[in-house]
């Protein structure tokens, strides 16, 4: 699996020198099943099969890069775009499915971070009043929980959302702090987090990491553990220099731009 990764990766890197140059991949991301999506230079995010040839992809001008991408369900993957307030859902083709203009939605006006919540519903932080909103799936808030701003003492809006089944958990970078919640938006506890310099969300595991130590969150865990940085690591072509592919603890690890995926070894 992991020979077949990289020649997939280096593949690409060869076929984008020799056509166009400039475009280059600039980070990536891996559905439930390793399936690996990529964003490019020029804005595409798109997939390709094994020989580097691209499969299918999405491209919008007047958007320009999203600001996350959730391909948790690659049935209905999520592009989001904050300054747009603009949410745009693919399907497995990544042909569009439909759009929905946040700043026109009932009841948020100022949408922050977002994530896929349950049943395909999506989680939105409004900074206007420091809620939790819960989408459903024609765009609608059919939930709301409480100034989050009064309940947590944390006057700062979270810097992202991670879910995973009865889970909603806030992340607060510069308090390195986990703010965990019920799937229903009730405040549960906090969770410390070692200080790093970069974190990777695949449920149902977060991981911080740098090049000295690295630890890993479960949900309904109150504490962190420990996890020996034990690397193997080689240059990816095609990902530009810095950029490797790696296995640590039984698991991949794709590395681009400080963003990580990861994905049970074979």
């Amino acid at each position: 699996m992991r020979l077949l990764l990289v020649l997939f990766l280096a593949t690409f890197g060869c076929a984008s020198t020799r056509s166009v140059a400039q475009v280059k991949p600039v980070d990536f991301f891996l559905d439930p099943a390793g399936k690996a999506y990529l964003l490019l230079s020029d804005s595409r995010l798109i997939t390709q099969n094994q020989l580097g040839q691209t499969v299918n992809d999405f491209y919008d001008s007047s958007l320009g890069f999203p600001d996350n991408v959730d391909v948790t369900n690659p049935f209905s993957i999520l592009l989001y775009y904050q300054d747009f307030g603009r949410l745009v859902i693919l399907d497995r083709t990544l042909s569009e499915i439909t759009r929905i203009d946040l700043f026109s939605v009932d009841n948020i006006q100022q949408p922050g971070v977002l994530a896929r919540a349950n049943d395909n519903q999506v989680w939105v932080y409004d900074s206007w009043d420091h809620r939790l909103k819960l989408l459903d799936n024609q765009g609608r808030v059919e939930r709301t929980t409480n100034d989050l701003r009064l309940e947590l003492s944390a006057p700062e809006d979270p810097d992202a959302i991670f879910v995973d089944r009865g889970t909603v958990a806030l992340y607060f970078r510069e308090k390195s702090r986990l703010a965990v919640l019920t799937n229903y938006g009730r405040f549960k506890y906090w969770v410390d987090l070692p200080v790093t310099a970069n974190v990777s969300w695949l449920t149902p595991y977060l991981t911080g990491y740098d090049e000295e130590t690295s630890w890993r969150w479960v949900p309904g865990l109150r504490t962190v553990k420990e996890w020996a940085p034990r690397l193997s690591s080689g240059q990816v072509p095609g990902l530009g220099e810095g950029k490797r592919l790696a296995v640590r603890d039984g698991y991949h690890l794709l590395e681009a731009t400080g963003k990580v995926g990861y994905r049970a070894v074979d």
